[in-house]
């Protein structure tokens, strides 16, 4: 694409003759960032998983009230800890956003008209038990982080409160939870960074020698990364547990975007001055780079689209954004940088920058030692692959198939509460709440009528009738309904007509009414055991929602199972079930980008041939060590095709150039091309390794789990770029050679 190389040339004519006000226009773009970095917003648990549903929110604007709960321990019956709730919940009424405070002090103000000083009259009214509960609810449709300052204001007032020595007041629920998890996320994005930054300054300090300056790519991709945080906060992508994986990754992208963008500058400096020798490089190396990093954008672009996940949509956007951001601040900042340094105090030779001798740098050396013992191995074995391709290649897929076939064997990690670290403090409390009080908010999945006539007699009957229906069905334990409220209010019966429906209603305090019927639409709560597996609730939704249409609704009727939670799992599942889909369409994706660049089926087909094997390969990587598939873990298909592409595109085009340019024939090519730009490759991959693998340590399982899956995957990857690209080119191309020489004869 000659047309691009010289635009790439242009571009690099233009940041050496002002590389000042290069950096000048990077900086100030990171005060831009900086300024959307502020707005960034985080969403946690099964809100980050539940996308665009008139149903849910329907419900959630009527019905769904955020849930802070306050766990009390101790001698609750003292009147000192009954006037600490009561002072509690009447602070707490007065918060902003906060709908209703439940709590026994409402019960004993009923009994008494004031909190007596008698522990027995409390006892009379509450009982003794050993632990109770002050119950928060928020008004209908906050999001997170409106909710966030009625759990800040919780915590306060447990102090403002003076609960008594012996008891103990614990801020638990969605909110409190919410609030810690969003608090995590952001340290864990800070450590995942950090780490990062640290492997990557080991991996360059070690593997990128022989350049001055070797650790500047560390401060280019630094900068893509803060323009990335920038990025996502101007466009309102929410920070998210999926979404703190992606840094990581764009560091090790990143850096080989720059390291690529500085060798290759280096390479120029040799035999060019430093006027010629950036838009030559810059001209040489920037297209199929550009290439490389829009084939990786595109494999995130698949998982973007195949998904209706917010979680997985927002880590696709933000990657794409990453991958863009980075390769623009390796052109910007690496090569302006670059250029500044070598006019001011460079030398033209890298072994002088080294601190090494200038003339040794340019000796003359034989082609053995320059590409070194590793290149050199590296050329023979890909000449002896390449000597029997089909039986390479017959190995690779068989293995490969193997792979596709124990794909079904894999287990899955859907479950949000799994992604966490288990010992999240607002977690453990979440789980003592639920272990002490029989459930909590996971034990009950939420029912949205909608229609007309919701309020007469028969439509009340249904409901009455529901609970014997759905109760019949595996998992579902009760269900309470309008009905039930109504007759309780009624001496056990429903009235007969739709205004006494209505005038029992009115008998209700507001509170209650609207728990059930608000805007127009009615609610209906399911109960199901605790601490269902992820099949387990899959089948309590089916069977919730089939009795619901079993039951049969009066005409014009309708009633569907909504909620975080039963929007949240099956969409997790989805994901999971269409990771083929996700790696289709980014092979896909891929395979156009390649056809438009270089218009020929061949050269378009080959770079995706070894990708395809990874694929399959992974499979038993990933059983082998008992990695599950996660909702990250299934786009991993997707971004492999379009990470690997990189590698064999560049061993493909060496390739070609040594065939076509040099005359040399297909295994010649071959071990020339695998011995020149193998070390170059490897160490670009190890490079990338180095950034993924702080996925390992991060403290939430999700992400430790992919870090390991994409380290193995991205060896998996380099193995077949130098093991199965080169009998695939000798194949192809042998191909092509006899389709051209048959079309001549014709």
């Amino acid at each position: 694409m000659p047309k691009l190389r010289s635009a790439f040339a242009s571009i690099g004519d233009r940041v050496q003759a002002r590389p000042v006000a290069t950096l000048l226009i990077a900086g100030l773009l990171i005060l831009v960032a900086i300024g959307g970095a502020a707005q960034i917003t985080s969403v946690t648990g099964d809100d980050a998983f539940v996308g665009s549903n008139p149903t849910y929110e329907a419900f959630s604007d009527s019905f769904d009230h955020g849930n802070i709960a306050v766990l009390i321990r101790g001698d609750i019956t003292e009147p000192s800890a009954i006037e600490a709730i009561d002072r509690y919940d009447r602070r707490m009424s007065q918060t902003q956003d906060v709908y209703a405070v439940r709590s026994p002090a409402d019960q004993v103000r009923a009994a008494y008209g004031r909190i007596p000083d008698s522990k027995s009259k409390i006892e009379s009214v509450i009982g003794s038990p050993d632990y109770t509960t002050i119950q928060i609810a928020t008004d209908t449709d906050l999001t997170q982080q409106q909710q966030r300052p009625i759990y800040t204001e919780a915590v306060s007032t447990s102090d403002w409160a003076r609960f008594p020595a012996s008891v103990t007041a614990t801020v638990t629920g969605d909110a409190a939870f919410s609030a810690q998890l969003s608090t995590v996320i952001q340290q864990s994005t800070q450590k995942l960074l950090g780490l990062a930054v640290g492997l990557m300054v080991i991996a360059l300090f070690f593997l990128f020698r022989g350049v001055r300056l070797r650790l500047l790519p560390i401060v280019a991709v630094f900068v893509g990364v803060i323009y990335t945080f920038g990025a996502i906060g101007y466009g309102g992508i929410p920070n998210s547990t999926m979404t703190s994986a992606v840094f990581p990754i764009l560091i090790g992208l990143g850096i080989d975007y720059s390291v690529q963008f500085h060798e290759r500058y280096e390479e120029e400096l040799e035999t060019h001055p430093p006027r010629e020798a950036l838009p030559n490089a810059l001209g040489g190396v920037g297209p199929p780079v550009l290439i490389a990093m829009l084939a990786a954008a595109l494999g995130f672009g698949a998982t973007w689209v195949s998904t209706s996940s917010p979680a997985i949509i927002w880590f696709a956007q933000t990657s794409i954004l990453g991958v863009l951001l980075t390769y623009a601040a390796g052109i910007l900042v690496l090569l302006a940088g670059l250029t500044i340094y070598i006019r001011r105090w460079g030398d033209d030779s890298p072994a002088a920058a080294d601190g090494g001798d200038p003339e040794a740098a340019h000796a003359e050396v034989d082609e053995d030692s320059r590409i070194g013992l590793v290149g050199s191995t590296l050329g023979r074995t890909s000449r002896i692959l390449a000597s029997h391709p089909m039986t390479v290649l017959a190995i690779a897929l068989v293995l490969s198939g193997v792979g596709f076939q124990v794909a079904s064997s894999l287990g899955t990690l859907a479950d949000t509460e799994e992604f966490i670290p288990q010992d999240l403090p607002a977690y453990v409390d979440l789980q003592q709440f639920r272990s002490q009080t029989g459930g909590g908010t996971s034990t009950s999945y939420d029912v949205l009528v909608t229609g007309t006539h919701l309020k007469h007699p028969e439509t009340l009957r249904w409901m009455d009738g529901l609970n014997d229906v759905a109760t019949q069905a595996p998992l579902v334990e009760g269900v309470d309904t309008p009905a039930g409220a109504v007759k309780q209010y009624n001496g056990g019966e429903i009235p007969r007509t739709t205004s006494g429906v209505e005038r029992v209603l009115a008998q209700m305090p507001t509170e209650q009414r609207q728990r059930y019927y608000n805007d127009g639409r009615a609610h209906i709560t399911v109960a199901s055991p605790q601490d269902m597996t992820t099949g387990q609730v899959l089948s309590f939704l089916e069977n919730s929602q089939e009795s619901l249409d079993y039951s049969n609704p009066p005409p014009g009727v309708t009633a569907e199972v909504t909620g975080t939670s039963s929007i949240a799992v099956p969409s997790i599942i989805d994901q999971i079930n269409s990771r083929n889909t996700t790696t289709g369409l980014g092979i896909l994706f891929v395979f156009a980008l390649l056809g438009l660049y270089y218009r020929d089926l061949v050269k378009a087909v080959a770079p995706l041939v070894p990708m395809v094997f990874v694929i399959g390969w992974q499979n038993i990587y990933m059983l082998a060590l008992d990695i599950p598939v996660s909702p990250l873990g299934a786009s991993l298909g997707a971004m492999t095709v379009g990470i690997g592409a990189e590698y064999t595109i560049i061993v493909m085009e060496r390739y070609y150039e040594e065939k076509q340019h040099n005359g040399y024939g297909r295994l010649d090519a071959v071990e020339i091309a695998a011995s020149r730009v193998g070390k170059a490759i490897t160490v670009s991959g190890m490079t990338t390794v180095f950034g993924f693998s702080a996925l390992i340590l991060s403290p939430f399982p999700v992400l430790s789990s992919f870090g390991f899956l994409t380290v193995g995957v991205i060896f998996l990857t380099l193995i077949a770029s130098l093991a199965t690209l080169p009998p695939t080119l000798v194949v192809l191309d042998g191909l092509a050679e006899r389709v051209a020489a048959f079309r001549a004869a014709d």
